[in-house]
């Protein structure tokens, strides 16, 4: 009888042991409460860009200010035609969308005015009517004038450290007047 109770002492002992070393290499016990996307952990703001990278339709449930929430489609593609009372895109799927345009619609981008057949552009819409235009091409336009503004700083910058390392005035004008002095 001694001998099963020691037994079962050892058994109950060695399985305590065995389920706290498992215990610790397990994750804590989950909280209620938000858990932050992996974007927003590595520091970047959910929602942020790519998160929708590459999709072209989708309905999406959205949370309005007063918190309820109600659901938008999104379409993704080129515009065939837009008038002031429509926007037709083509999706890369081959499908057309035909939205009704109204003056709540908001246009991010490029102005509607300036929207032309063949630039792409994101609709975002409840039933018939486009809440919302993005043009990815006039981000586009402006991340390009940017990136040359950038490229004719960098070769000013260029040309100004190599007039230094050679010697060279900054300005020829400055050679000119000094020759004019010295003679």
């Amino acid at each position: 009888m001694r001998r099963r109770i020691a037994a079962a002492v050892i058994v109950a002992a060695g399985l305590a042991t065995a389920g706290i070393a498992y215990a610790e290499g397990q994750p804590a016990d989950p909280t209620v409460g938000p858990n932050p996307p992996a974007a927003a952990k590595a520091g970047q703001r959910p929602g942020g860009p790519g998160v929708l990278k590459g999709a072209i339709h989708g309905d999406l449930l959205i949370r309005g200010e007063d918190g309820a929430t109600r659901t938008v489609t999104f379409d993704r593609g080129k515009i065939t035609a837009i008038s002031g009372t429509s926007i037709t895109i083509e999706r890369p799927d081959g499908v057309s969308v035909s939205k009704n345009v109204t003056d709540q619609t908001a246009f991010n981008g490029t102005p509607k005015d300036q929207l032309k057949a063949g630039m792409g552009a994101v609709v975002v819409s409840s039933g018939d009517t486009a809440e919302r235009v993005i043009s990815k091409d006039a981000r586009a336009e402006k991340r390009q004038q940017r990136l040359e503004k950038r490229q004719d700083r960098l070769e000013r910058r260029n040309e100004r450290l190599e007039q230094r390392q050679g010697g060279l005035k900054p300005s020829s004008a400055v050679d000119d007047g000094l020759e004019t002095i010295l003679s």
